[in-house]
């Protein structure tokens, strides 16, 4: 939304991506179940799949077993260590703590096929009609949950996460040929967050 209510753009003419939508659907979560979110997805989701160290840590600012530092470079040059945080500040919208092993299993399980209905897995890799474009004017490129990157003719889908002095993505093709899970560790949130994701894909893609 911008100011005085009016919508941005109507409903099915662009695409923009938009993080308030994971909270809103972490609401609705809590609506259905009358269950905070975090517990639904440990019942759900992380224990049944194995998932044991991964979790919605809520007020909890710290990373518990083996892990690297985050650091955020100030103005003045010098090298925050910013590894404990708040991830409640974020809640539905990015809370959750992972492993990349934990990761790529979650990623294997939802695209084999292990989590939803065939129907609502297809939404997932469905784009748009070719007419909506992102506000910025490129390609669509979300589906109901999962972004698309093509490179070197190989296309991926999959997910991105971010919060200070981390930085992670899942990616797989569609058959699972290949399927890549990695973090890396940036000391600023700008534009060079997306080139290492880039040349990462490259790599993964480069014939």
């Amino acid at each position: 939304m911008v100011a005085h209510g009016s919508v941005k753009f109507t409903p099915g003419s662009a695409q923009e991506y938009r993080g308030i939508n994971y909270v809103l659907l972490a609401l609705l979560v809590e609506r259905l179940t009358g269950r905070p979110y975090g517990e639904v997805i440990g019942r759900r989701l992380l224990r049944p799949l194995g998932l044991r160290h991964t979790s919605v840590p809520g007020d909890d600012p710290h990373l518990h077993g083996p892990h690297v530092h985050g650091y955020m470079r100030m103005t003045d040059g010098s090298l925050l260590d910013i590894t404990d945080y708040d991830q409640s500040e974020a809640w539905g919208e990015g809370e959750m703590v992972s492993t990349t092993g934990d990761l790529d299993r979650f990623l294997t399980a939802l695209f084999s096929g292990e989590l939803l209905p065939p129907r609502e897995l297809e939404r997932m890799f469905t784009l748009p009609p070719d007419d909506v474009r992102m506000v910025d004017g490129t390609p669509a490129r979300f589906g109901a949950g999962l972004q698309t990157v093509t490179m070197n003719g190989v296309t991926f889908w999959g997910k991105t996460g971010e919060r200070y002095g981390y930085a992670s993505a899942m990616v797989a093709t569609l058959d699972q040929q290949r399927r890549a899970v990695f973090s890396f560790n940036p000391t600023h949130r700008d534009a060079s967050q997306l080139q290492v994701t880039l040349r990462i894909a490259e790599a993964l893609t480069k014939p």
